[in-house]
């Protein structure tokens, strides 16, 4: 019997028999029903694509570790039960361990070359020290479009301990930031062992860097150079019209064209929760944005607004907004709201707020936007449930109030008055009861 989502499976053969109904809300009953009819063919053995913790591998696994709690993400809940690490060899069975709380572990992760986030870096570094005036968008979507192209190696799925042999390794050796080790080259350095994870051979990792370094510095020097092309306008790339579709083939674009798949009947998040563990095993610290300062943003380069508008959808936000424009609740002006993202990129946003009376869809910084959010994360945390509305629950004035706010950079957050209000809502939300989750 075929034992995939396309299969002889009796979810396969319930889902053949169905119509795609037109109205919404039979669509989104449809959708239930369809969750629930594959967890019956998952759970007789008939999909082996998906794992969960009621799997023929998680029985296998509880009798080498015992009935304990499964920490497992959506990687080993969407990847078959029969998945071999290409890195390591090892089975599922053979990777499952137990983590420091006594739980049974199974983690799978993409492991990839970070040669995009380096061109990315490289082109914005550029952009800034050659003082480029005008906006370079075809540039950036250059740089966008042909990182892979300096990739070492495709992503690929392999088990958490050998991403983080390859991190270890790395670490150890003081290796460039942007280097990652193919499946390849891992596999010469790492000594795996059943249930454990990996020891690292410290000097077959040296040799395998030895032998990378040449091509990694030659493909360092050819980003530079592409950077500076991006960057000053010296490129080649020229591209396909935006309202086109390339490659109109099923295969190539499957979204733009409408094609049915399953994510049609299924949405991947509800699955992987409900073949997933139910509990829990560690709980995130949701108070970390009002007890941790982050670090002051850098200053901005005479040259701010030609990078940002190297960046199209960038600068629509920018322009949606005239430039006396300050944020309502931060008072910054439009220029202090700017600062340099993780890739050195220049960042503006600025996301609408609530429709409840006391915010009137008014837009705010994103750096306030980053406070409700994270205000509203610790919130789900404490209540056990997320509130249907981010900014109902408190006031433009209210959030002001626990925040320092200083240009191009995130807030400072005041712990008492943060702390206070989490507290306030908290209460006001008991108050009002379980409509507003």
């Amino acid at each position: 019997m075929k034992t995939d989502l396309t299969s002889d499976s009796s979810f396969a053969q319930w889902r053949l028999r169905q119509p795609w109904p037109a109205n919404g809300d039979e669509q989104q009953a449809l959708k239930k029903n369809a969750l629930e009819q594959l967890l019956v063919s998952f759970r007789r053995g008939e999909i082996i694509s998906l794992d969960g913790v009621e799997s023929a591998t998680a029985r296998a696994i509880y009798e080498i570790h015992g009935q304990r709690p499964f920490e497992m993400n959506s990687h080993w809940i969407l990847s078959a039960q029969d998945w071999t690490c290409p890195c390591c060899g090892r089975s599922k069975v053979a990777i499952s361990r137990l983590g420091g709380k006594g739980q049974i572990l199974g983690k799978l992760t993409i492991h990839h070359d970070h040669m995009g986030d380096a061109i990315e870096e490289e082109f914005c570094r550029v952009f800034v020290a050659k003082g480029t005036e005008n906006p370079q968008v075809e540039g950036k979507r250059l740089v966008g479009r042909i990182g892979k192209a300096f990739a070492a190696h495709e992503e690929v799925l392999i088990c958490e301990d050998c991403n983080n042999a390859d991190t270890r390794a790395s670490r150890d050796l003081g290796l460039p930031k942007h280097f990652s080790f193919p499946v390849g080259k891992i596999r010469r350095f790492i000594l795996p062992v059943p249930h454990a994870p990996h020891r690292i051979d410290i000097d077959a990792a040296q040799r395998a860097w030895e032998e990378a370094k040449p091509a990694y510095d030659l493909r360092m020097r050819l980003i530079g150079e592409v950077a500076v092309a991006a960057a000053t306008n010296t490129h080649w790339y020229e591209p396909h019209q935006r309202q086109a579709i390339p490659i109109p083939v099923y295969g190539y674009a499957n979204a733009m064209l409408g094609f049915a798949n399953i994510t049609d009947w299924l949405n991947l998040e509800d699955l992987e929760k409900a073949l997933g563990p139910k509990e829990k095993i560690h709980q995130p610290n949701r108070a970390r944005w009002r007890t941790e300062s982050a670090k002051p943003g850098r200053p901005l380069p005479g040259n701010y607004l030609a990078l940002l508008r190297s960046a199209p959808y960038m600068a629509e936000w920018w322009d949606a907004l005239p430039e006396d424009w300050c944020c309502p609740v931060c008072d910054r002006s439009k220029y202090e709201q700017l600062y340099f993202g993780d890739k050195g990129e220049i960042q503006f946003r600025t996301p609408g707020a609530s429709n409840a009376p006391r915010w009137r869809r008014q837009r705010i910084c994103n750096h306030c936007h980053s406070v409700v959010m994270s205000l509203k994360e610790e919130i789900t945390q404490r209540m056990g449930a997320r509130p249907d509305d981010s900014f109902g629950h408190f006031s433009p004035d209210e959030l002001k109030g626990i925040i320092r706010a200083r240009p191009h950079s995130s807030h400072l957050i005041k712990p008492k008055e943060a702390a206070a209000l989490v507290d306030l809502v908290v209460k006001r939300l008991a108050e009002e009861g379980e409509d507003v989750f």
